[in-house]
């Protein structure tokens, strides 16, 4: 039976065109996540209590966003050591199968197509992040019991490409760091948050390397990145293609980021 805080989905709801800056009303997934996040604010449960941040916009061609948040520095919990970038789950350390059941706010739950049986995993976690970025800063996490260590995996990336395409902000981001490259728990999980600036990867030019899988390589930016393109079609293949990307990264020893935003086709 659902549970009240199980959010259904389907492909239906997915907003394919449309969301631009500077944005319009929130969609159904917008309002359960904020209000779900603004509720957990409001009773105490972060560390710290999130304000509006001083924000600036640097001047140059990158235009980087520049934000201040003094108490994600000084609150938020010890990052754990990294000794590899695939280093197995240690349930010794702190991971999020300790997260308090008021931290869930929501039950990403797919529905299946046509009526049919849920494909497993058929759902994800989304929970505050304890110590917040930004308004809206969530968790996305498969089940905690499995002790998945932070390599990312097409299923989960799936998840948080489906969940951009459920907001109608064009601002809610995506993101996930591996060891080495920002994660504070081997434990997998994504970040999804709200930043209402647009960012210059979401126009910059971007050199083809493999157009007919959506591959580029993005020029302009401040650090080398690879581009996967999609106008919303073929999720799963995207994410599969990603992760082939980000498992040779590691299996190079080369720490990454993944970033997922709306965008223009790249050019």
């Amino acid at each position: 039976a659902p549970r009240p805080e199980d959010f259904l989905y389907g492909e239906d709801e997915f907003l394919l065109q449309g969301v631009t800056w500077p944005g319009a009303a929130l969609s159904r997934f917008d309002r359960a996540l904020l209000g779900g996040w603004q509720d957990r604010m409001a009773r105490g449960l972060f560390r710290y209590r999130l304000g509006e941040l001083p924000t600036r916009v640097l001047p140059g061609s990158m235009r980087l966003v520049a934000q201040l948040n003094i108490q994600r520095g000084t609150e938020r919990r010890r990052p754990q050591a990294v000794h590899s970038l695939t280093q197995p789950f240690d349930p010794r350390e702190f991971n999020f199968t300790q997260i308090r059941p008021e931290e869930l706010l929501l039950r990403l739950r797919r529905c299946p197509p046509d009526g049919g049986s849920p494909a497993a995993p058929d759902h994800v976690l989304a929970v505050i992040n304890v110590s917040p970025l930004e308004r809206g800063h969530v968790l996305l996490l498969p089940e905690p019991a499995l002790g998945l260590p932070q390599a990312l995996t097409p299923q989960l990336l799936r998840f948080g490409l489906e969940a951009l395409l459920l907001s109608a902000h064009p601002g809610f981001r995506v993101g996930f760091n591996s060891l080495g490259a920002s994660a504070s728990v081997n434990h997998l999980h994504l970040h999804g948050f709200y930043l209402g600036h647009p960012l210059l990867v979401e126009s910059a030019p971007a050199e083809p390397l493999c157009p007919e899988r959506g591959l580029s390589l993005l020029q302009e930016v401040p650090a080398p990145a690879l581009l996967f393109y999609t106008a919303g079609a073929g999720l799963e293949a995207l994410a599969q293609d990603v992760c082939r990307a980000t498992a040779r990264l590691a299996a190079l020893g080369l720490a990454y980021n993944v970033f997922a935003t709306r965008g223009a086709p790249p050019e």
